[in-house]
């Protein structure tokens, strides 16, 4: 263990020996003290009535309470808050757009490859009976002149 991290460690163990006796020790040893004591306490307020003013009524937090928190903190960093302080109504117009224009983008697309795809095959089919007709006049020609001879 370095110097700093045995520092850090006894500072904190005495900050908690601190608060407990705080809260458990002076407030059970002053159960037992007259009235007399109780004028002077509301003059000077204790330690703990020190520490409900800056932490609030509820010190130290529950276990609860500090789980919720180590929550929030996670989810904070998970989904952090949307910034976007546009209305829903332009979002959505926005969005709206923004779909109809790609949807138009993509038919126009679509149609461009149709067509080449149809060019295409026609092109292909135009070849291939222009080789049937070619191959079938062929065909009569030999027929026709066997038939002659």
């Amino acid at each position: 263990m370095t110097e700093s991290t045995r520092n850090r460690f006894g500072f904190s163990v005495f900050f908690v020996i601190i608060i407990l006796i705080s809260v458990w020790i002076l407030p059970a040893a002053a159960d037992g003290v007259e009235n007399d004591d109780a004028a002077k306490k509301e003059e000077n307020p204790s330690l703990v009535k020190i520490i409900y003013g800056i932490f609030g009524k509820k010190f130290p937090p529950s276990s609860w309470e500090l789980i919720q928190g180590v929550m929030q903190k996670i989810q904070m960093k998970l989904y952090p808050p949307n910034l976007d302080f546009r209305s829903n109504s332009d979002k959505k117009n926005k969005e709206e757009e923004d779909k109809g224009e790609k949807m138009k983008e993509a038919a126009t697309r679509s149609l461009e490859v149709s067509k080449e795809a149809i060019e295409e095959s026609a092109r292909l089919a135009g070849g291939v009976v222009g080789d049937v007709v070619q191959k079938t006049a062929e065909k009569v020609t030999k027929q026709s002149s066997h038939d002659e001879l």
